[in-house]
């Protein structure tokens, strides 16, 4: 019986680092005495009640939570939606949107 020592080569590149396609943003100061937006839809039940604990959370830590509820965007009622989002994005001092997804 002939033992030979092989060496299995690997001829692949090291895996990239993963990507982020979504965009983030770091606060440079503490939460405290900011106004904080964070943007819901009543439609989705999940959204709502995670936005809840969000709010919770940052009352906890001295931010002030400002909610929006974005629903309907066509018609009529759709340009209160945008109204309303205008004047909550005026309002903010940052904000967290696109949560319970």
């Amino acid at each position: 019986m002939d033992k030979r020592m092989i060496t299995i080569l690997r001829p692949t590149a090291p895996p990239e680092a993963p990507k982020s396609s979504a965009s983030s943003f770091a606060l440079d100061r503490p939460l405290r005495g900011l106004k904080v937006g964070l943007r819901y839809e009543s439609l989705w039940r999940s959204w709502t009640f995670i936005t809840q604990i969000w709010a919770e959370n940052l009352r906890r830590d001295g931010a002030e939570p400002v909610l929006v509820n974005v629903g309907v965007r066509v018609g009529e009622i759709g340009k209160k939606t945008q109204a309303d989002l205008d004047a909550w994005v005026n309002s903010v001092d940052c904000a967290v949107t696109g949560i319970g997804t």
